[in-house]
């Protein structure tokens, strides 16, 4: 089987680190909305008034269900995870040699991918894989990637 190209390795991390992000983001973000409705009491109205309980009433439910459900979604990784050891693994099995599992994919991810990574690999990806159950502890994360690491190559 022919081994992928650095350059679909890169692209395909690449967005599978911005989707982690996004994850995060979005499961913090509705935390953080629905701590503001909790805290409405202390900000904008009296505490106990009858207009802090009537808001906070009003939108606590609401609020709670979608931070539940962000969190629900933010910790549902199985697809992500199913689709991160199909890459890796693809790189494992497409490298010559003897060498573990480990050692031909920290080769790939710290050696082969150098020349498009120049500055580590994207700390997403990093945890992303580590959570598929690969050791990634000898990897070289760039754990302050941005878009302008994707776009220097």
């Amino acid at each position: 089987m022919t081994q992928v190209t650095t350059t679909l390795y890169r692209q395909l991390a690449e967005d599978y680190s911005d989707v982690w992000d996004q994850l995060q983001l979005v499961n913090d973000s509705a935390i953080l909305a629905r701590n503001h409705v909790v805290d409405v009491t202390t900000i904008d109205y009296a505490p106990g008034t009858a207009a802090a309980v009537e808001i906070e009433l009003a939108l606590l439910g609401p609020f709670n269900d979608a931070a539940t459900a962000m969190t629900s979604l933010s910790v549902s990784t199985a697809n992500l995870l199913t689709a991160v050891r199909s890459l890796n693994n693809h790189v494992i099995n497409n490298t010559d040699g003897t060498d573990t599992s480990k050692v031909k994919l920290d080769t790939w991810v710290n050696t082969t991918m150098i020349d498009v990574w120049p500055s580590g690999v994207p700390n997403g990806w990093q945890e992303l894989s580590q959570d598929a159950g690969y050791d990634t502890t000898d990897w070289n994360v760039n754990p302050s990637f941005t878009d302008a690491d994707k776009h220097a190559h």
